[in-house]
């Protein structure tokens, strides 16, 4: 393999364009296939892992460590999803029930309304996340999210009501290639 110089390694994927979201997961990275384009709120989503934990043994009489072991630092994926579409909240809480005609008294008027009933959950959902570039030439696809949402309405005179969502990637059976750097041929 030749010398690569900086300028030859330059390959950066910055800002994001689209979240996309596969429902259960994603099974194979060379044919996905995405359900939403999710909105989150600029600036709310996170995908970290933190620094391993270093597991060091001494040995009397040498300053170095003997040999290093680790174990892999936590995955911590989140973001703010700010809208309470009714596909969105059905997979985020589970199937509503409808109401088709629900009347409302207040304040001395009375209107008619409609909508969906919820019970608030700890659902567990799967999801496989696809995050496409600012520039839409890079496209980073995790296979699988374990992933809870919970309603959030903070500042509501300038936030609207939405989830928040947090999850980490959780072990399987098919452990392995969990992440994929793509680039458009």
């Amino acid at each position: 393999m030749a010398f690569l110089a900086k300028g030859d390694l330059k390959k950066i994927f910055s800002g994001l364009s689209s979240i996309y979201i596969a429902k259960g997961g994603i099974n194979d990275f060379a044919n996905m296939t995405f359900d939403w384009d999710m909105p989150v709120t600029v600036d709310t989503f996170n995908f970290t892992q933190e620094q391993p934990t270093l597991n060091r043994t001494k040995v009397h009489g040498l300053q170095a460590d003997w040999c290093v072991t680790a174990e892999a630092g936590e995955i911590t994926i989140s973001a703010t999803v700010p809208s309470i579409d009714a596909d969105l909240v059905d997979y985020f809480l589970g199937a509503g029930t409808a109401i088709a005609d629900a009347t409302v008294t207040a304040a001395s008027a009375t209107t008619g309304w409609s909508g969906k009933s919820y019970t608030l959950t700890n659902n567990k959902l799967y999801v496989g996340l696809g995050l496409l570039s600012d520039d839409g030439n890079n496209l980073v696809a995790i296979k699988r999210i374990a992933l809870y949402a919970t309603p959030m309405f903070e500042n509501a005179s300038t936030t609207p009501f939405g989830f928040t969502l947090t999850g980490s990637i959780e072990a399987s059976d098919d452990s392995t290639n969990n992440i994929v750097f793509l680039s458009k041929a």
